[in-house]
């Protein structure tokens, strides 16, 4: 019985969660693709070299792991009605240092939101995996 004047908590069904991932991996995707390919790149290119390694290792990180959360999402065992998670072949990453030079520039919320929604998958696997 719920208590009165509170609303039970609504949960979302798993392929809501799911959906939700996918239109964010690919909105991030989509920023990624701009950023990094446009005003990114010519940025990156006046850095001294250590910093345009770490800035090109990053985006590549950026990359592998929207990569990695899409082919998850897209497993055919995550088709129709969701009952349990497929684990993912993507760990989660270390923490972006504070001091990295992406971080202060559009790209920095950009390789934030990448792991955000990487992390997501994680989540969710652990709230919902097949696994015990």
């Amino acid at each position: 019985m719920a208590a009165r004047g509170r609303k039970p908590k609504r949960v979302l069904p798993l392929r809501a969660h799911l959906d939700a991932l996918y239109h964010d991996t690919i909105a991030v995707s989509e920023a990624a693709r701009r950023w990094f390919d446009g005003p990114g790149r010519l940025w990156s290119e006046e850095l001294p070299p250590p910093q345009r390694l770490a800035v090109s290792m990053e985006a590549l990180g950026v990359t592998t792991r929207l990569l990695g959360v899409m082919n998850w999402l897209l497993h055919p065992a995550h088709d129709g009605e969701v009952k349990a998670l497929q684990p993912i072949d993507c760990p989660e990453p270390p923490p972006l240092p504070a001091d990295h030079p992406l971080l202060a520039t559009e790209g920095g919320p950009i390789a934030m939101a990448s792991r955000q929604a990487l992390a997501r998958a994680h989540q969710l696997i652990r709230d919902n995996g097949d696994t015990p």
